[in-house]
């Protein structure tokens, strides 16, 4: 048979006892570490690069820092000095009522000045109308107007120069003449002449768009014959 272990020898008995005693010695050295690290005053980074290695203090000041800006000057007072001027100026207080005032003048009476607006007609001219512009007497009648007004430049005479200046114009709503230029040129005497002419043109009857008279342009061929 074996022996049985006196109480004393008994370590079954004390387990209890054993790891009561080490949980108090583990969290003490918990403690203490954590104690340790709370109150270290520099910390140090270490960071590894390649083969160099790089100690940053965590209580290095950044010399990238911008300084503050100086404070402003303090702005000095400046001595307001007051010139006391004696009040020596006289004023004239005499006036002259002494015009005669005729009773039976007649005054003019005042009348208001009506101002016309001009109205700028800005609508474009059309080339083609439902009824086009018509020279009053007709075709015939322009073309004798033409004759009657034209005359042949002496400068295109002498260089035997003929041929035909082909005028655009613009017939207005109220049949009169505008915006004349040469459109097919002969020769600048004889382009300048028929211009002259077209200009002097009385007024149309203007052209007529959905029964309304519209701005339309016109071309008028004007002939520089020899005899």
């Amino acid at each position: 048979m074996l022996e049985k272990k006196t109480p004393k020898g008994d370590i079954e008995s004390k387990r209890g006892s054993f790891i009561l005693i080490g949980l108090i010695v583990v969290l003490s050295l918990v403690y203490a570490g954590f104690e340790l690290f709370a109150n270290q005053d520099k910390q140090e980074l270490v960071v590894e690069d390649m083969d160099e290695v790089i100690i940053v203090e965590d209580d290095v000041l950044a010399t990238d820092q911008t300084p503050p800006p100086p404070p402003p000057p303090v702005a000095q007072q400046q001595e307001v000095i007051l010139n006391i001027v004696e009040d020596n100026i006289k004023v004239n207080t005499d006036f002259d009522f002494s015009q005669d005032f005729d009773e039976n003048l007649e005054i003019e009476e005042y009348v208001p000045i009506d101002i016309v607006e001009e109205v700028v007609d800005d609508t474009p001219p059309v080339r083609f109308a439902e009824k086009m512009p018509e020279f009053i007497g007709g075709m015939d009648a322009l073309y004798a107007f033409l004759r009657e007004n034209l005359v042949y430049p002496e400068v295109a005479r002498n260089n035997g120069i003929q041929g035909t200046a082909v005028i655009e114009f613009v017939v207005e709503r109220d049949g009169s003449i505008s915006n004349v230029k040469t459109l097919v040129p002969l020769f600048p005497e004889c382009d300048a002449e028929a211009i002259r002419v077209i200009k002097k043109l009385p007024k149309w009857k203007p052209g007529e768009q959905m029964g309304k008279p519209v701005r339309v342009f016109y071309n008028i061929p004007v002939r520089f014959t020899l005899q």
